[in-house]
C-alpha cells in the first residue's frame, strides 16, 4: 500500500457537537477561604469531604470558571472567639483521657498524627496550609475521572500531594456528580474523553561494562510522548505529528486520535481551558487574588458574600457597601454599557467576569491585614478589605459559606 504523503490532509470523521453552552453575558470566578474545613467548621474528614462535594456540585450546576482557594493565616486562631478552640479538651479513647487541644480520633488516622507530631516538633507544621491543600485536593478530585485519579495526585510531580491520596477515602463513596460537562450534552463522551499524556517505557541499551551483559534502561528520562491514558486496558497512540509533554491533562478526540480543547468537547470550559473549573491556590499574599487572575484583563466586578456570620455580628460592617442588583432596570443599564463598550473595543470581550467572595468577613480582612507586601503598593491608603468590593450580595443570614455559594449562584445568574 502506497504511502501517505505528508502534505496530504487527513478527512476528519464527524464527532457529536456538544449542546451545553456558557452564560452568555457573565463569567463567575468564586473566592473561599481555607477555614470553610478547619476544625471549627468540620470535626472530621468525612465532614470536610461533603462540604467540598457541596461546593464543587453548585460550581458544576452553573458553569463556574475558577475557584480560589484562599489561605487564611493561622494568627486567626489567637483572635477573640477562637479561645475556646485553643484550650485542651479531655478526650476519653477507650480506657484513657487525653489532653490534647488538636486530637481528633476520626480525622486522618494515626499515621497522620505522627507526621503531625514530627512537624510540629520541626516548627514546620501550618494547619492552614493543609486545610488549603485539602481543599483544592478535593475541589480538583471531584472534577477527575477516576481512572486518572492516581496519576493527577502523583507525590512526585507535586511533594505536597505526599499524604493526599489516602484523604480521598469518602471522596471515592460519594455519588458522581451528574452536572460534569460531558453528562447531559448530546451524548459527547462517546466522542471525547479526558486523558493523561503518558511515557512510553524507556528503552533498552546494553550496558557499557563488559561485566554486565543484560540489557539495562537507558539513564535519561522520557519528557515527550504521543501515548495518552483514557481509562482503556491500552494506552491510545494519539495521531499527531509533534509528541507532547508528559503527564499533561488533554481532552481527547477518540475517533480522529487528536487533542481537542474542552470548549471544542463540551461546549462549556473553566478558565485556561481546564475541565469543569480551575482550582487556584493564594498562600503567598491576599493581593494575588486578583493580580494572579486567569482574565487577561482582571476581574470587572468583585461581589462579597458573608456567610458564617451566625450571630449577625458582622452586618453593619457591610453598611458602607453598596447592594448588589441585577433587576430588569439593572440588566438594561448594563447591556447600554455594553453596547457603549463595544462601539470602542470592536473585537473586545465585553462580557461580565465577576469574582465572588464568599465567606467570614474576618478572614478576608485578616488576610488582607497580613499581607505586608501589599500595603505599601495595590493596598495603599485602604484601610480595609471592604474597599476591594464593589457590591455586597445579601442572602439568608446565618448560611455556611457551601450553602452561600450555591444562593449567591442562584441569585446572580438565574
Amino acid at each position: 500500500m502506497a504511502k501517505r504523503k505528508a502534505t496530504e490532509k487527513v478527512e476528519q470523521k464527524e464527532v457529536k457537537k456538544p449542546t451545553k453552552a456558557p452564560h452568555p453575558r457573565t463569567s463567575i470566578s468564586i473566592c473561599i477561604p481555607s477555614t470553610v474545613i478547619s476544625n471549627k467548621n468540620a470535626h472530621n474528614l468525612e465532614q470536610k469531604t461533603m462540604i467540598c462535594y457541596q461546593i464543587a456540585k453548585a460550581c458544576l450546576i452553573y458553569n463556574v470558571a475558577e475557584i480560589v482557594v484562599l489561605k487564611v493565616p493561622e494568627k486567626r486562631m489567637g483572635a477573640k472567639g477562637d479561645e475556646e478552640q485553643k484550650t485542651p479538651s479531655a478526650v476519653t479513647v477507650g480506657n484513657k483521657v487525653v489532653f490534647n487541644e488538636d486530637f481528633n480520633p476520626v480525622l486522618d488516622g494515626v499515621e497522620e498524627k505522627k507526621n503531625k507530631g514530627n512537624d510540629k516538633a520541626n516548627g514546620s507544621f501550618d494547619k492552614s496550609k493543609e486545610d488549603a491543600l485539602l481543599l483544592a485536593s478535593l475541589l480538583q478530585f471531584f472534577i477527575t475521572p477516576p481512572y486518572l485519579i492516581k496519576t493527577v495526585f502523583l507525590p512526585h510531580l507535586n511533594p505536597h500531594m505526599q499524604d493526599i491520596l489516602h484523604k480521598f477515602k469518602y471522596a471515592y463513596k460519594l455519588p458522581k456528580i451528574t452536572t460534569l460537562p460531558f453528562m447531559q450534552n448530546n451524548e459527547v463522551y462517546r466522542d471525547f474523553k479526558e486523558g493523561i499524556i503518558i511515557p512510553r517505557e524507556t528503552p533498552k541499551i546494553k550496558a557499557k561494562l563488559k561485566s554486565k551483559k543484560f540489557r539495562v534502561k537507558a539513564p535519561h528520562k522520557v519528557t515527550v510522548s504521543k501515548y495518552v491514558n483514557i481509562g482503556e486496558r491500552e494506552a491510545l497512540e494519539l495521531d499527531i505529528s509533534r509528541e507532547i509533554p508528559i503527564y499533561l491533562r488533554v481532552t481527547v478526540d477518540l475517533k480522529n486520535k487528536t487533542i481537542v480543547s474542552p470548549q471544542r468537547a463540551y461546549g462549556v470550559v473553566g478558565h485556561e481551558s481546564s475541565f469543569g473549573y480551575l482550582v487556584r491556590v493564594v498562600d503567598d499574599g491576599f493581593h494575588k487574588v486578583f493580580t494572579k487572575s486567569p482574565v487577561v484583563d482582571g476581574y470587572n466586578c468583585t461581589v462579597f458574600v458573608l456567610c458564617d456570620d451566625y450571630f449577625n455580628k458582622l452586618g453593619k460592617v457591610l453598611d458602607e457597601v453598596k447592594e448588589y442588583e441585577d433587576d430588569e432596570e439593572s440588566r438594561q443599564q448594563q447591556q447600554a454599557q455594553v453596547r457603549e463598550e463595544e462601539k470602542e473595543e470592536k473585537e473586545g470581550d465585553s462580557s461580565k467576569k465577576i469574582l465572588v467572595v464568599v465567606g467570614n468577613y474576618k478572614d478576608f480582612q485578616l488576610s488582607f491585614e497580613d499581607d505586608e507586601e501589599a500595603k505599601s503598593t495595590m493596598f495603599e491608603g485602604l484601610d480595609g478589605v471592604l474597599k476591594l468590593f464593589d457590591y455586597k450580595l445579601n442572602i439568608p443570614l446565618g448560611c455556611r459559606t457551601e450553602d452561600g455559594v450555591l444562593i449567591a449562584l442562584t441569585k446572580l445568574l438565574e
